[in-house]
């Protein structure tokens, strides 16, 4: 079987480079294990970040529209942020998608990867169903991208900084209806964050992301479950009594920045790449399909020609990711009393945050710097060191 562009794993981003790829003219496929059944795990998105990224929201999947988020700090101080989120449908998320790509003219196809062979640019990749011939291949496979890596490339910069979720769908009587996601920081989920996402009705999920503690974050999972449910104890009867429905696992890249993502006819995209969240994600698959597609079509599949993929993410996100390690890399070397310190002293005040990312950096750094220098000065030096 042969093809123009190649697109390995239907992820959000693998969804949109193929695509993105398709409506360049280029004859694409899609390859996953099982495209319409795969449950994947990311369900929130801030509205800000679909407008920056030009996403288009679409009511067909959403679930619930929420009025922000809450940082809540080990001792339970928080600070209330008003930036309209949303929770939704994941599955019904990715069948719109996949609908999409099909009436682009994808080609859906149910497989997995084996094995890669390079040859002349061209790459040839081993499936149950046998070889496919791409001019250019695309890595959407998520955190653990072995294609790239038998492709020679190291993607990820800081793999050891992935961090490891566990995340449970819980139900309990009226869970689901309060207005904001909660972020819990702190010793509780080292690196990053616990989670509470209210999904409507009686649903809710929980998680933990831990970074810097392996691959088991079970421990933190369980401690966070009970944190919560004393947390949660005065606003909800027998909350004790919460029942797990269903628990994923899996890996955010949120803080480990992409490494080498082009060579000869090949591209890796998404979690593959370091590239984290749902809809930075879309966008960096969008980028990625598009140059794929054009270059495809242009007979140059070059690293040279494939490499303005990695200029244009850059000079559209690379401040952003930087800036989001170095802020990670901050709070990890925070105690929970420093954190308490921090939120405590921004909770109450007016914490809408406007304009371009670098007026919102510079406007929460202000806020940052009145309660605790110190935090500034760190994140500052992590931003150096990229």
């Amino acid at each position: 079987m042969k093809c123009d562009v190649l697109v390995v794993g239907a992820s959000a981003a693998g969804m949109m480079a193929a695509i993105s790829a398709a409506r360049c003219g280029s004859d694409v496929i899609l390859l996953d294990r099982n495209p319409w059944e795969v449950e994947h795990s990311a369900n929130t998105f801030f509205k800000g970040m679909a407008s920056q990224t030009g996403f288009q929201v679409d009511d067909c999947y959403i679930k619930r529209s929420m009025r922000g988020m809450r940082i809540i700090s080990p001792s339970c101080y928080y600070a209330t942020i008003p930036v309209e989120g949303y929770f939704i449908d994941r599955r019904r998320f990715d069948d719109h998608y996949l609908e999409i790509a099909e009436k682009e003219g994808v080609m859906l196809l149910e497989g997995q990867a084996s094995g890669i062979l390079i040859r002349s640019g061209n790459a040839s990749v081993s499936t149950g169903q046998g070889d496919i011939e791409a001019k250019v291949t695309i890595d959407a496979s998520g955190v653990q991208p072995s294609l790239a890596r038998q492709a020679g490339l190291s993607p990820i910069r800081h793999p050891k900084d992935i961090a490891w979720a566990m995340e449970a769908t819980v139900q309990h009587p009226g869970l689901g209806e309060e207005d904001f996601f909660e972020y819990w920081i702190g010793g509780m989920a080292p690196g990053w964050k616990a989670t509470y996402s209210p999904a409507g009705e009686d649903l809710a999920t929980l998680g933990v992301f831990v970074r810097g503690h392996g691959m088991n974050v079970n421990p933190f999972f369980q401690s966070f479950l009970g944190r919560f449910k004393t947390y949660k104890a005065g606003a909800y009867r027998k909350i004790e009594q919460m029942k797990v429905l269903s628990v994923k696992q899996g890996g955010d890249p949120i803080a480990v920045l992409p490494g080498e993502i082009v060579s000869d006819g090949f591209m890796v995209t998404g979690g593959a790449a370091g590239q984290s969240g749902l809809i930075y994600g879309m966008r960096a698959g969008a980028i990625c399909g598009t140059v794929a597609g054009e270059s495809a079509c242009a007979g140059d599949v070059s690293r040279a020609s494939l490499s303005r993929y990695e200029h244009l993410w850059r000079s559209e996100f690379g401040w952003v990711y930087r800036l989001g390690r170095a802020s990670l890399e901050t709070l990890r070397n925070m105690s929970d009393r420093d954190i308490d310190e921090l939120v405590r002293g921004i909770s109450g005040k007016e914490m809408i945050l406007r304009g371009s990312l670098c007026r919102k950096a510079l406007d929460a750094g202000i806020k940052t710097t009145r309660v605790q220098p110190k935090a500034v000065m760190n994140l500052v030096i992590n931003i150096v060191k990229g």
